[in-house]
């Protein structure tokens, strides 16, 4: 069974939420209504040994797990084009763990924190005989008029991606990744997006998210998307996961206007495919082929 299809059975069974609740499970946040804005709620972990090494000559600096922590769930909150606000954070750690090792985990988080003006607002600490999991819960806020999701992409819609993708464990990327909040915002705030997700699993994998929320197909173009290295492979940009980056759905018009646009030189925005009416969502290649999903499932 894989994840989504674990969540489908798992959300099938849960009661439905009240009409506050504008974006129930199942998007990049929950989101709550909250006067003129919605308040967004998402929940990440990070596990010793899957996440980041525990040991070996690549044993992962403690300042790195706590920032990937943080990090990983900013760029949520980026996906909805929200702006990060406050977080709690539930740690259970191993025995070799020594209060120095924890003071400089929980500094890589603050210092991320400060950076983007998230207060750390409580949390849980806990031992455990086995790895090191942490768990962080963050707060958010958006326009509810500006809200992004992965359900509005339509028939038309371009696929722009930020940034590059491929090889993020080689290239330390994993670590070392820039939530992409401020991009997020100024495409919620503008209002050039019909849909948005952030890429933890994947790009494939990920896109295919948006098409299923949808229930359109996509036509992707694997050659389009920019790869990280020259020696990351097609293959690689599409299916390794941990990148990061937005994929966003937009308008044609809206797509050349956007890319006019475009702010961020330091970060590239690529057309990487085409959204399509189907009675089926899949996601085919340039020659209309169904391409096979791949990206990184826990249950898979």
């Amino acid at each position: 069974m894989t994840e989504d299809a674990f969540f489908a059975r798992l959300f099938a069974r849960l009661p439905k939420p009240s009409d506050a609740w504008v974006v129930p499970p199942g998007d990049d946040c929950a989101a709550l209504a909250h006067g003129s804005e919605l308040l967004l709620l998402a929940v990440d972990q990070i596990v010793g040994g899957k996440h980041y090494y525990l040991t070996g000559p690549h044993e992962t600096p403690p300042e790195a797990a706590g920032r990937k922590l943080l990090a990983r769930n900013l760029s949520d909150i980026a996906a909805m084009g929200g702006v990060p606000t406050a977080c709690l954070l539930a740690g259970a750690f191993g025995p070799a763990r020594d209060p120095s090792w924890l003071e400089r985990f929980y500094d890589g988080t603050i210092a991320l924190a400060d950076e983007y003006n998230v207060t750390m607002v409580g949390g849980d600490l806990a031992s455990t005989p086995n790895d090191d999991v942490a768990s962080l819960t963050i707060l958010g806020r958006v326009e509810a008029d500006r809200v992004c999701r992965r359900s509005g992409a339509r028939p038309g819609d371009v696929l722009l991606a930020t940034g590059t993708f491929g090889s993020s464990l080689g290239t330390g990327h994993h670590l070392s990744f820039t939530p992409r909040c401020r991009e997020g915002r100024w495409l919620a705030t503008r209002g050039f997006a019909h849909a948005m997700m952030d890429v933890s699993d994947g790009l494939l994998l990920d896109a295919s998210r948006i098409c299923q929320a949808s229930q359109v197909a996509l036509r992707l173009d694997p050659d389009a998307v920019p790869r990280r290295t020259p020696q990351t492979t097609v293959a690689q940009a599409l299916g390794d996961g941990e990148d990061y980056e937005l994929l966003v759905a937009v308008g044609e018009e809206e797509a050349e206007a956007l890319l006019a646009q475009w702010p961020f030189a330091d970060v590239p925005l690529t057309p990487v495919g085409r959204f399509l009416a189907a009675a089926v969502p899949q996601i085919v290649d340039s020659t209309g082929q169904p391409m096979a999903v791949q990206g990184y499932d826990h249950l898979s």
